[in-house]
């Protein structure tokens, strides 16, 4: 599949010169830790350590995706294939969400046979589905499997050469099918998957912030991805050829379905596409309890993934396709960074143990370029974004992040242990409660905070300025997660 520039001459010279860059502030960064004589406390310097390169690890990963960023050379889809359009209903999904869905399905322009796929045995949308002509399929093993397991029900009675899937809650547009399928020319491609976008992330904070989470996943990152022969796909907005998916057994069963699919496939030999092109919006979480749990689902899923079919399909796999799933095997260990950076600060200001000599004026100087630096390279990449209303700071994504450190560590703990965890579908819309439920240890950080940065000032703690304002600097986090979760209960 031929690909095409996403930049142009000049800005490719502006993305190599900032990378340059940002490669001279981690050397100078790394200065700082290799000093004789740095570490003052081993073990705390030994989180320090990993928290902090952690971050620049992501950074970098993200430096390279907006170097290599290319898009395929799109082809017009060709006449005559034949296509199965599919979506799922569980249990627990509101009955309205799909007259949208499948409606607009039915209004693609490309002639294709439009499925409903339903786990939850309900009339209801059996009578719309007759209603909007729209297949119907009921298994009668209803939830073994899951969302996987409903899909492969389906795939053994349906015979469409090519797959497109779709979660109940994503509209696509009547130009879905043409502006996928021509990619299909190449007959080593098993899949497509086209960008995910949200019509709710005004709703609320929580959506807002959720949805900034994606932006430069399906912008840059996939787009570099795309580039380097490993563009993940996500469960939804992909369309697949049949052949592939029956040559790996099927959808695969797992929480991570998806990315368990996109695992084996690669394995198989298969290439994927990525088309950054916005073809259906959907819905994102929209109140804070929805959101944790989705994440805990997420972290834990992943997790399991890493630590079970990662090193079992590594040999099967091109260098770049490792380290994508490396990478993304490991993007949830953000949570345990994260939740470091909330303990050192009041370990310090309890007890004055510190991970290294000189953590004020030096580290910062050492730091200030890299933070710099990064902050360039993703201001400069948001050009590409897929949408100009995507472009900004982000700040309700850093807080939603910061809200979700607790899950993603709880997560990455029951995926140690073995811990199973039920596929629990999001629930679409808003309005949920019990966000102050979920929300307890972040009080905790805040009243911790406030208790121990006074009592730093009542004795006048030396060398404190810092950590004061790591504290303080948290707190506010945690207290806007705490104010959402009001929100959410009012």
């Amino acid at each position: 599949m031929t690909n095409l520039a996403v930049m142009n001459r000049r800005e490719r010279i502006v993305a190599w010169v900032l990378f340059s860059l940002g490669l001279e502030a981690i050397v100078y960064f790394l200065a700082w830790w290799k000093a004789p004589g740095q570490i003052n406390d081993l073990p705390l310097f030994v989180l320090f350590t990993f928290a902090a390169w952690f971050s620049a690890s992501r950074m970098v990963a993200n430096w390279l995706a907006v170097l290599h960023m290319s898009r395929p050379r799109f082809h017009p889809a060709p006449h005559g294939l034949s296509v199965d359009m599919m979506t799922t209903a569980a249990p627990g999904e509101p009955p309205e969400m799909f007259r949208a869905t499948l409606s607009a399905m039915v209004r693609v322009r490309y002639p294709h046979a439009t499925y409903l796929l339903d786990d939850s045995g309900r009339d209801e949308l059996k009578q719309l589905c007759a209603e909007l002509s729209v297949r119907y399929v009921r298994r009668p093993r209803r939830g073994e499997g899951a969302k996987a397991g409903n899909v492969n029900h389906a795939l053994a009675l349906t015979s469409g050469e090519f797959v497109t899937i779709l979660d109940p809650d994503h509209v696509p547009g009547p130009e879905f099918l043409d502006r996928v399928l021509g990619y299909f020319e190449d007959p080593s491609v098993g899949f497509v998957q086209a960008a995910q976008a949200y019509r709710n992330q005004q709703e609320s904070i929580v959506a807002r912030g959720a949805a900034e989470q994606t932006y430069e996943l399906y912008g840059p990152t996939l787009m570099g991805l795309h580039a380097l022969g490993t563009p993940l796909l996500f469960g939804c907005h992909t369309t697949f050829r049949r052949s592939a998916l029956t040559s790996i057994g099927g959808y695969a069963i797992h929480n991570a379905e998806d990315l368990r699919t996109a695992m084996r496939l690669y394995a198989a030999g298969w290439k994927g596409v990525y088309a950054p092109e916005i073809l259906a919006r959907g819905l994102v979480p929209s109140d804070l309890a929805t959101f944790l749990r989705q994440q805990y689902r997420w972290a834990h899923s992943v997790f399991d993934l890493l630590f079970h079919d990662y090193w079992r399909l590594l040999p099967h796999w091109t260098f770049y396709q490792r380290l994508a799933f490396f990478m993304g095997g490991t993007y949830y260990l953000v949570g345990v960074a994260i939740l470091i950076n909330l303990f050192l600060p009041l370990v310090f200001l309890t007890t004055g143990w510190i991970p290294a000599f000189s953590l004020s004026g030096s580290f910062l100087a050492h730091l200030a370029p890299l933070v710099a630096v990064n902050l360039a390279i993703r201001r400069f990449a948001q050009r590409f974004f897929l949408h100009p209303d995507e472009r900004g700071w982000h700040i309700a994504g850093m807080v939603m992040q910061f809200a979700a450190c607790f899950a993603h560590v709880t997560g990455l703990i029951a995926a140690i242990v073995g811990t199973r965890v039920p596929y629990i579908v999001t629930a679409k819309g808003g309005g949920g409660r019990g966000g102050l439920g979920q929300v307890r240890p972040h009080a905790a950080i805040i009243a911790l905070s406030a208790i121990v940065v006074f009592h730093s000032l009542w004795i006048n703690q030396p060398d404190a300025g810092l950590m004061r304002a790591f504290a303080a600097w948290n707190a506010s986090m945690m207290g806007a997660v705490m104010w959402i979760a009001l929100k959410d209960e009012a």
